[in-house]
């Protein structure tokens, strides 16, 4: 089983002038999927760069979870930071699950070039920068869902091997 965080930053979320269903949205796919991933909640996070950077690293401090789902934060705007930030923490940069996002997401909406998911390895922690709207980070997490499992386990091990019953090793 992998355990996973899923945030969201969103300030009129976190001022409580809306509530948000972006995490809500990441659950229902987890829930559906035979994935082995649970333990996604939803919490909003003042839209504030150096309170998100404290909070993740606070929670890969911890070290608890598998993964950590960011959402918002990823387009163009100035307050956009999370790809810089996951630049920054991250010591693995997964640029293909990027790009599967990425592509997932423009193939769904008419902003979507300008989107800018990531994907990272933190310590043994997977990292993700999501979109912060409900579709696009559905979207964007039923691309890379697949890989999910996999990657959570090869980043916990100092020798991953090929989990039971698969073929990956065949197209390495």
């Amino acid at each position: 089983m992998a355990n996973v965080l899923a945030l969201s930053i969103r300030d009129y979320c976190f001022e409580e002038r809306r509530k948000d269903r972006t995490c809500d949205s990441l659950h229902e796919v987890v829930a559906k999927s035979e994935t082995g991933i649970e333990g996604t909640c939803g919490e909003a996070l003042e839209a504030n760069r150096d309170l998100v950077k404290a909070r993740l690293e606070h929670e890969l401090g911890r070290n608890e979870f598998d993964g950590i789902f960011v959402c918002g934060a990823i387009g163009v705007a100035p307050n956009d930071f999370m790809p810089e930030l996951l630049l920054q923490i991250c010591d693995k940069h997964l640029f293909a699950l990027s790009y599967e996002m990425w592509r997932a997401i423009g193939q769904s909406s008419p902003v979507g070039p300008l989107i800018r998911p990531r994907a990272g390895i933190a310590g043994k922690t997977l990292m993700l920068a999501l979109p912060g709207g409900p579709k696009a980070a559905k979207v964007a997490l039923e691309a890379v869902l697949p890989w999910l499992p996999v990657t959570m386990a090869w980043a916990k091990e100092d020798n991953p091997s090929c989990p039971p019953q698969t073929d990956w090793f065949e197209w390495i």
